[in-house]
């Protein structure tokens, strides 16, 4: 199989059948709906609708844009209820993930036509990596404006998961767990993402975070786990003495109070998956490259890392390779993060990235972000790339004090932006 049929079908997995799912959710969650007319009749009882109101109350239906004294006084009706609010804010996300799933596309389409052309055959995870990288939230150059945007649509996507479990039943029951798992880690990387480009972060303790709880090898696991787990723990705490906070509600307000059970849900959800994953990459660390050299992988060094700063979601541990006390990143991990080697006339190299934009694809959108010094890469500001590109045929790593490049200049530099080349036509080439 080609490399452009890997990446491909990995777009259609891992980008096109979440989206799908995503619409069916939004669906059911802005479809308006009403009090069915169908009662339950206990058996030997005959049916009856007198005093229906009285037999069978109906309290805190509400239409999803009310709150508080309002939400807990609704009786109910046999009207039809929906919420404008939630339906035009679900409208705007699913907008803006078609967009993204766009741009994910024709990303994944160069660099599989790319890759058959110059002969290299891609792996099945390097093909999977390569489009997690482009079906990222936040485009390459955000500031943390945009990130508190994109942090609300995915807290209003959190709370509509939450109710619809409370609604659904069955198989979709773990499709849904599963949506709300993949919520959650969009939120975790996100604002994981706020505090790298924020800069408070020395560089030491930025990798290993990032390598011990945000790694490719450690991150599906987490979400499929507690998508296992969800109904235990959501059971366990609907059988909690929050059950019996009914007067407490009244005193301080439902929504506020709603707030505090809402939190402790994914409280405990984040703190399973954060669990989950740092005893997934310790473990995988550890049977990888030794018991030796377990904190070596996680607090170690690498220029790479350092110059790609914010612009990767997350590491590829795999990908490390420990040599004479040093840690590299192999060239066939270099592909899956789809950088490039550029060469100009004089012989200097450089470190080519694909940057993604938010909505526009460019012809143009290869840029440079790095030099490279024989196995060592040094940040530099980005421009487009205007020379004879190809892959790396050899390890790129090292120290980063090696490289004369601080993590103030790495921040600088990442945050620069280049101004955009002519923009493509809407449809996809």
């Amino acid at each position: 199989m080609t490399s452009h049929r890997k990446v491909l079908l990995a777009w259609l997995f891992i980008g096109m059948l979440p989206f799908t799912l995503q619409i069916r959710s939004y669906l059911k969650f802005a479809t308006p709906h009403k009090i069915t007319k169908n009662l339950l009749v206990p058996p030997g009882r005959e049916p009856t609708t007198d005093d229906l109101v009285e037999t069978c109350p109906v309290a805190g239906l509400g239409t999803y844009d009310v709150n508080g004294e309002a939400l807990a006084r609704d009786p109910g009706s046999d009207l039809y209820r929906w919420s404008g609010y939630y339906s035009i804010v679900g409208a705007i996300w699913i907008v803006f993930r078609g967009l993204i799933l766009r741009r994910s596309y024709i990303a994944c389409k160069r660099y599989g036509d790319k890759c058959d052309q110059m002969e290299v055959n891609l792996n099945r995870k390097a093909a999977t990596i390569f489009v997690h990288e482009s079906l990222r939230l936040s485009a390459h150059g955000a500031s943390n404006y945009h990130r508190v945007v994109l942090l609300y649509l995915l807290l209003e996507g959190l709370m509509s998961d939450l109710f619809l479990l409370a609604a659904t039943d069955g198989s979709f029951a773990w499709i849904q767990y599963v949506s709300l798992g993949y919520n959650l880690s969009g939120i975790l990387l996100l604002l994981f993402e706020f505090v790298e480009n924020s800069g408070y972060l020395r560089e030491d303790y930025r990798l290993l975070i990032k390598r011990l709880v945000f790694s490719y090898e450690s991150s599906l696991l987490g979400e499929l786990l507690s998508a296992l787990g969800q109904s235990y723990v959501l059971t366990s705490l609907n059988q909690s003495d929050l059950k019996h906070t009914g007067q407490t509600a009244r005193a301080v307000s439902y929504y506020a109070w709603g707030l505090v059970g809402h939190s402790a849900i994914v409280a405990s959800l984040v703190g399973f998956i954060m669990c989950v994953r740092i005893v997934r990459a310790v473990t995988y660390v550890r049977w990888k490259f030794g018991p030796g050299h377990t904190w070596d992988i996680f607090s170690a060094p690498c220029c790479v890392d350092t110059t790609l700063g914010v612009r990767t979601k997350m590491p590829k541990l795999s990908g490390y390779h420990w040599e004479g006390g040093k840690l590299f990143y192999r060239a066939d991990a270099l592909k899956s993060f789809g950088l490039l080697k550029m060469e100009e006339q004089n012989g200097a190299e450089f470190l080519v990235l694909r940057k993604l934009h938010w909505f526009k694809v460019y012809q143009d959108d290869l840029f440079v972000i790095g030099s490279v010094t024989e196995q060592r890469v040094q940040p530099c500001s980005e421009r487009i790339c205007s020379g004879v590109v190809s892959f790396f045929d050899q390890n790129l790593g090292g120290p980063t004090n090696e490289c004369g490049s601080p993590r103030s200049q790495a921040i600088h530099a990442m945050n620069k932006v280049a101004p955009s080349p002519p923009s493509m036509s809407i449809l996809p080439s």
